[in-house]
């Protein structure tokens, strides 16, 4: 993983772990739910949002390490890691 990809990650997740902290806040002080339920769902789409990152970055990988390789076990990797993620 190239570290531009890296350090967006890490600073996508540092915000989930925001958003995370804050939903129990919420919690903590009472908040009515449909604010908790909105912000739950804010951070599960953050959370998806970095899966579809790393995806994207095996998916790179792989496709590098196939074309000069020839070795399609890093195809078959990739499209079971897509299957478990999806």
């Amino acid at each position: 993983m190239e570290k531009v990809e890296k350090d967006k990650l890490e600073k996508r997740l540092k915000r989930i772990e925001g958003q995370v902290r804050g939903i129990r806040t919420m919690i903590e002080n009472e908040r009515v739910c449909p604010d908790i339920l909105l912000e739950i769902s804010a951070a599960k789409a953050a959370l998806d949002s970095v899966g579809k990152l790393l995806t994207k970055s095996y998916t790179y990988e792989c496709i590098r390490d196939l074309s000069e390789s020839g070795n399609e076990d890093k195809l078959e990797s990739l499209i079971q890691t897509i299957f478990k993620y999806r």
